[in-house]
């Protein structure tokens, strides 16, 4: 059998709606207009922050170094009981995801990719099956937050896998 292969390609409102939402800060250009942001500017400095709570439960805040892509997608999590946000600390993430299921494992024909630039979070909709982060660059630290300690939080092998991740050319659009 030959391994799965899928292209990280940037993040989008659209793209990534049926697994979380994004939240384009936008700093130092115009930010979503969908009313969840609240942007606030003065003398040399621009701000943006969530209208809302970031996550719908009191969460913690953590941080993880990851290595560069590509890489290989062997398993995957997911948070049956919270949302979590993830955010680059200063350089773009790559980030493999596949919708929520009632199936005890995720499957390699369902993985997507997405690059995350900084100044962009994502929030994973609860039981969005997700891999660790790594760096599009090369190896970086990012940020999440979802309340810890709960239930239903385990790495499960892909099935059909593992899905090799790789970054999409900058001339193409879409995903695989």
């Amino acid at each position: 059998m030959s391994t799965v292969k899928v292209l990280a390609r940037e993040v989008t409102a659209e793209s990534f709606a049926p697994f979380g939402k994004v939240h384009a800060f936008g700093l130092g250009q115009p930010a979503d207009d969908d009313g969840s942001l609240v942007v606030t500017a003065g003398d040399g400095w621009n701000d943006a922050f969530t209208a809302k709570p970031l996550i719908s439960t009191n969460g913690s805040l953590g941080v993880t170094q990851g290595p560069a892509a590509p890489f290989s997608t062997r398993q995957m999590e997911r948070h049956l009981l919270t949302e979590e946000a993830l955010f680059p600390a200063d350089a773009p993430l790559v980030l493999a995801v596949a919708a929520p299921t009632d199936a005890a494992a995720p499957q390699a024909a369902d993985i997507r990719a997405f690059v995350i630039n900084p100044g962009t979070a994502v929030v994973l909709h609860e039981g969005t099956w997700h891999d660790a982060c790594r760096g599009a660059g090369g190896e970086t630290h990012y940020y999440w937050m979802a309340t810890c300690g709960l239930e239903g939080s385990t790495w499960t092998d892909v099935d059909s896998g593992p899905v090799r991740v790789e970054l999409a050319p900058e001339d193409e659009t879409g995903n695989d």
